[in-house]
């Protein structure tokens, strides 16, 4: 017998033909409401130990400048403040939730991120609700739920607000998936309502980010497939197949409006760059996260605290009983190799169509960096494949033990992943008492600053991991005008890449080329607690040979998107 032995039928009390159609669907309702909740507090529990202790970060302060500054603080005024900004031209949503939460939150941290976290912990019960009415087995469903839930591939999705636009796209995608199956097999008039739900959340998922309108393409089929599969429902048929020709047109609409505001479409994808993408998502999540994931998982536990590790290990154990107890449905289900085929297939399919966005449209992948928040999407892929891959090898097994191992493997897989995370997560809440630490010192050395003045900041290190400290224009510029509450400041951080010219200093990131003139320019080393005045070329390169002539402060190599390598 093939698959996993889920457990012993009960056969007492039951009759011969078996309980009513209507205590299933009962039973079965029950059931996605239980594992819903359980999986919600796992996933909402791993977010709770941090979510309190985060700062800003980046584009955060660039952002909050914006707002604070503005002389309209309606919500029209305020969204008219992020006019300037060409890459939000494409994604008017993310400009109206950023809006919101500022009207909400102001200058506060916590309400972000526990917004942040609610939304995370929303896309993975909608992941597991998707599944289930997909037909996925209980077990299965909740088991890729979890996984997904605490994969440390998106990890800055979990700690950077600016980014807060994937997780809310993820979730509005699910939702718009899980109403257009609904709508397959439910009647008329409510089918209606499930299919305006799914029309709405497909408009707010794709004009707030667009990694997941690929996705968006495959709905319908799913759709259809609910449809034959639930052939008792023949009274929706009638409004499903336009439903799904309007969900196609209005993809396809979202895909021209993006195509017409973006200012990062590309030529068209080239093949070294297809290559090199290619290569760059393999070490990600073949190696790093897959071959690798044993030295991964050695290098967190190296830097993890014994609380972390305490944490992991209950977490772990509440995991494996909850993937344990599903297994344990008397369900009669016995997945065989073709089960776990088709999850992994899927998984892969789900991966693919997430990074399809990115043939023309260019973006940079990191395992542990700010770049990592586009794989909020494709994770979902990844966790079915892990899912797959656990039954395929628990299916070698002894049936007797097959149930306990494959519920092992998801445990395990959530102890490290949740260990991972926190290791990454903490350097974010080291980097924000830091940002704390550079702001003061520059307000204790500065009362004041003059109007038009530039600040270049020195004798700090960019990064700590993964997580930004102060590493450009938007972020330090952001934050010194909020400090001042001057919207003529500008200012800079002092890296490898800043070049002395005779017209002033140059600071590059991301390929955008940023001129400081001598005029009324002040650097400031941080470490010494000192202001240097700037007033030519000279000053400056007499600067720099004496105190950093490299540029890097001692501090060790980072970039831009990545931070300092830790995996």
């Amino acid at each position: 017998m093939s698959g996993l032995s889920w457990a012993k039928r009960r056969r007492a009390g039951r009759s011969p033909s078996g309980p009513s159609a209507t205590t299933e669907r009962h039973r079965s309702e029950r059931s996605v409401v239980l594992d819903a909740a359980l999986v919600a507090l796992v996933v909402g529990g791993s977010l709770a130990l941090f979510v309190g202790r985060l700062g800003f970060y980046a584009d955060d302060w660039a952002v909050l400048s914006e707002f604070s500054l503005s002389a309209d603080q309606s919500i029209p005024g305020l969204y008219g403040a992020l006019a300037g900004e060409s890459q939000m031209l494409m994604r008017p949503g993310q400009k109206l939730l950023a809006v919101l939460l500022y009207r909400a939150f102001g200058l506060e941290p916590f309400g972000y991120h526990l917004v942040n976290a609610a939304l995370l912990v929303g896309t993975v019960v909608l992941f597991l609700l998707a599944l289930r009415e997909l037909g996925l087995p209980r077990a299965l469903a909740t088991a890729a739920a979890i996984v997904y839930g605490l994969l440390p591939h998106y990890s800055t999705a979990r700690v950077w607000y600016a980014s807060i636009q994937a997780p809310f796209s993820m979730a509005a995608y699910l939702l718009s998936l899980y109403a257009g199956l609904r709508a397959a097999r439910t009647p008329p008039v409510a089918s209606l309502a499930w299919q305006g739900l799914s029309l709405a959340c497909l408009l707010a998922s794709t004009l707030a980010y667009e990694v997941a309108v690929p996705l968006f393409l495959v709905n319908p089929v799913l759709f259809l497939h609910q449809r034959r599969r639930l052939p008792e429902r023949a009274d929706a048929r009638a409004s499903l197949v336009p439903f799904c020709a309007v969900t196609l047109a209005a993809v396809v609409a979202v895909g021209a409006f993006k195509a017409l505001t973006s200012t990062r479409l590309g030529s068209g994808p080239t093949i070294s760059y297809v290559t090199a993408t290619a290569a760059q998502l393999a070490r990600i999540n073949l190696w790093t996260y897959g071959v690798a994931a044993p030295r991964t998982l050695s290098i967190a536990m190296r830097d993890a605290s014994w609380t972390t590790a305490a944490c992991a290990f209950f977490l772990g154990l509440a995991v494996y009983w909850i993937v344990r107890r599903c297994l344990a449905e008397p369900s009669g289900e016995h997945p065989g190799s073709w089960t776990w085929s088709r999850l992994m297939l899927a998984g892969a399919a789900v991966f693919l169509l997430a990074h399809l966005v990115f043939l023309t449209t260019r973006a940079g992948f990191s395992p542990t960096g700010a770049n990592n928040r586009t794989a909020i999407v494709g994770s979902a892929g990844i966790a079915l494949v892990f899912v797959g891959l656990a039954g395929s090898l628990v299916d070698w097994l002894p049936i007797s033990w097959r149930a306990r191992c494959f519920a092992g493997l998801v445990g395990f897989a959530a102890a490290a992943a949740f260990v991972t995370n926190a290791v990454l997560v903490n350097t974010w809440v080291v980097a924000y008492a830091r940002e704390q630490q550079v702001l003061e010192s520059i307000r204790g050395a500065f009362p004041t600053l003059p109007a038009d003045s530039t600040l270049i900041l020195d004798g700090v290190c960019r990064y700590v991991g993964p997580a930004i400290v102060f590493e450009s224009s938007w972020d330090l510029q952001g934050a010194l005008r909020l400090l001042y509450r001057d919207g003529t400041l500008r200012a800079n951080v002092v890296s490898p890449d800043l070049r002395v010219e005779p017209d002033g200093l140059h600071a590059v990131i991301y390929g955008e080329d940023s001129r400081y003139p001598y005029d009324r320019l002040i650097i400031f080393n941080a470490r010494r607690t000192a202001a240097f005045p700037i007033a030519d070329e000279a000053a400056a390169r007499a600067y720099f040979e004496r105190v950093t002539p490299d540029r890097s402060n001692g501090c060790p190599p980072g970039r831009a998107g990545h931070g300092v390598r830790v995996f």
